[in-house]
């Protein structure tokens, strides 16, 4: 565990124990969280909660210096990490917040549908026009300075996707069958542009993260591969050293393309990058 997680040594010593390992975690499984509220004598909620300053250790903010954990819940009680992440160059836009980060690891790992999202400090608006995103968000119970509230409650009188005709909002994303680079890119979630992106990061012939777009109905909040991967990279304990290449894989007819922001983050970090196409099958 990294030392800004050291305080609640019964959860470290806990956690190490269950894991038998000394490295954080990124998620736990249903079996893992019964075992450690257990040990622990406490209800999932709580376990969230305790577990907060564990998520927002994952935290890479060199801009605000705000660092922010989220833990999304789902129905199986399990447990999906998240934290904020900043570009260190560009303007502000370049971030990934951690409501985001959480939300996209449950996704990646087929979650279930999620029942509650757990912050150390209240969601911005940003933030609550992507979570309305979900499918379940009306159901979706938010958690923060030990206050609870129904999603509803935090985004009145809400535009979502029924406002734009669509009838599958975000939910688990298509990745049963994937095997292939292109697979990953065609389970982007894109109801308003049917652009598929996905991105990897490669140490050797190994992929060692991958993420792929996510869209909003209000557009702006949309979630670029970049942020995701990187966030993806961090949650795994690796760093922009374990990196050998970068990979963009995009469909041939998408209205746009990613290959400029992989492209200026290739050229900042001083990492090769290759962009493929792939045709419709």
């Amino acid at each position: 565990m990294s030392e800004n997680t050291h305080a609640d040594l019964s959860l470290t010593n806990a956690l190490q124990t269950v894991l038998a390992s000394k490295q954080l975690p990124n998620m736990l499984n249903s079996q893992q969280t019964k075992t450690l509220c257990n040990i622990l004598s406490c209800n999932v909620i709580e376990l969230a909660e305790r577990m907060l300053p564990l998520a927002a250790s994952f935290s890479f903010a060199p801009k605000s210096n705000f660092h922010v954990g989220a833990i999304a819940v789902d129905k199986q009680q399990q447990l999906f990490l998240g934290a904020n992440y900043e570009l260190e160059y560009g303007p502000l836009t370049g971030s990934l917040h951690a409501e985001q980060s959480a939300i996209f690891n449950a996704l990646s790992h087929q979650a279930d549908e999620l029942t509650d999202l757990v912050i150390n400090a209240a969601p911005c608006g940003y933030c609550r026009q992507f979570i309305n995103e979900l499918a379940n968000a009306a159901q979706l119970k938010v958690r923060f300075n030990q206050q609870s509230y129904d999603f509803p409650q935090l985004l009145p009188q809400s535009f979502g996707p029924n406002d734009l005709g669509v009838q599958a909002p975000l939910a688990k994303l298509k990745l049963d069958k994937a095997s292939q680079a292109p697979d990953f890119a065609k389970a982007s979630y894109a109801p308003y542009t049917q652009v598929q992106s996905a991105m990897f990061a490669y140490q050797g012939d190994k992929v060692i993260a991958w993420s792929c777009y996510l869209e909003n109905v209000a557009f702006n909040p949309s979630l670029s591969p970049l942020l995701t991967l990187l966030s993806q990279l961090t949650l795994n304990h690796l760093s922009l050293n374990n990196v050998e290449r970068f990979e963009l894989w995009e469909h041939k007819d998408n209205r746009f393309s990613f290959k400029q922001e992989l492209q200026n983050f290739a050229e900042h970090s001083q990492k090769p990058m290759v962009h493929h196409y792939y045709p419709s099958t």
